[in-house]
């Protein structure tokens, strides 16, 4: 299959299913035509946005922390949208210990084997590749994002997106990004989303670290860049 052909459902399976960096990499010269340099664009939307991604996490942990707080975040607002509440309105609960209550009105048998089963089905974490060079699988039944909403959710920085909702952690849609410092050499990272109602399509894009150093600009050496085609 050649890469005029190929759809997006079927090139990020390819992506998702490459065991190691190397492996993406193959992927990418295997459609020259759709991953162009034109397809590349700076991640927050400026190239000098390196610098925030840098300091977000100063070890690997928090960074997957952040992760997973992103992850519990989005299961929540999918649960005030399911009840009709817009988050953002004074109707939305105002804490996350409110939210809770609200939308887990079992929570207090959440010690339970079952329902601790049916909870961890909701947010995942996997282990993927081969050993020591091994891949994190976050996947969560959030709400979910159109892929023409990415620029301003997945792939913007410090834009304040969830300000005004009270019972989300995440405020200012920065510090999953921190992650990508310890995404291997070429810092990359697949994401992937579908609207939680089903309403439009699988998007994704990919993230990595460009390296542009010169000799007449030392410190301008690297940008994080997301593919969008």
């Amino acid at each position: 299959m050649n890469d005029q052909i190929i759809n997006n459902e079927l090139l990020f399976f390819e992506l998702y299913n490459a065991p190691t960096e190397d492996a993406v990499d193959q992927v990418i010269s295997k459609y020259p035509a759709l991953f162009l340099d034109e397809n590349w664009h700076p991640l927050g939307g400026d190239e000098k946005m390196f610098g925030i991604v840098r300091g977000q996490q100063s070890n690997p942990i928090a960074a997957l922390v952040e992760k997973v707080t992103n992850s519990i975040d989005a299961i929540l607002t999918r649960k005030c949208f399911e009840s009709g509440i817009d988050p953002e309105s004074n109707q939305a609960p105002r804490s996350m210990e409110e939210a809770i209550q609200k939308f887990f009105p079992d929570n207090k048998n959440w010690d339970m084997q079952s329902f601790r089963r049916k909870q961890a089905e909701e947010i995942q974490i996997v282990a993927d590749g081969p050993p020591r060079n091994t891949s994190v699988i976050i996947y969560d039944n959030g709400e979910g994002q159109h892929p023409e909403d990415f620029e301003r959710t997945f792939l913007s920085l410090v834009r304040g997106n969830k300000i005004n909702i009270h019972f989300v952690q995440g405020k200012y849609n920065m510090g999953g990004s921190g992650a990508l410092v310890f995404c291997g050499r070429k810092r990359y990272q697949l994401i992937a989303s579908k609207r939680f109602d089903n309403r439009g399509k699988l998007g994704f894009t990919l993230i990595r670290q460009r390296k542009i150093g010169s000799s007449s600009d030392p410190k301008r050496f690297s940008y994080f860049e997301y593919f969008r085609n």
